[in-house]
């Protein structure tokens, strides 16, 4: 008998817990996501730095990981006709996507 009147108070305080973690949180008090990107857009450039030109291999998501280090590069990108450069913080970063072509070691001019 002892047993089961312990085993009531553990489910009544049990209980009685999770409700006081329990909150009521209107929908309105949610501040909305911030939608701006964390790192500034790229900027657009004609024109690469002098250098090494490193070909980017080709992209594969499932076996691509990149570190958080800043090295920066200029990535040549290419999508139909239009090649255009842009800095990226680092080599792998850079050739992170399936535009990605090649990369000078250095900040687009």
């Amino acid at each position: 008998m002892r047993a089961l009147s312990t085993f009531k108070l553990t489910v009544t305080i049990s209980f009685m817990l999770a409700l006081a973690g329990c909150n009521n949180i209107s929908s309105n008090s949610n501040p909305m996501p911030d939608s701006t990107p964390i790192q500034p857009p790229a900027s657009n450039t004609s024109q690469p730095p002098k250098g090494l030109v490193a070909q980017c291999p080709t992209f594969d998501p499932a076996k691509t990981m990149c570190t958080a280090q800043y090295d920066p590069v200029c990535v040549k990108t290419q999508v139909g006709s239009v090649i255009s450069y842009r800095t990226a913080g680092n080599a792998c970063s850079a050739c992170s996507t399936p535009e990605a072509v090649s990369y000078v070691k250095g900040e687009c001019l």
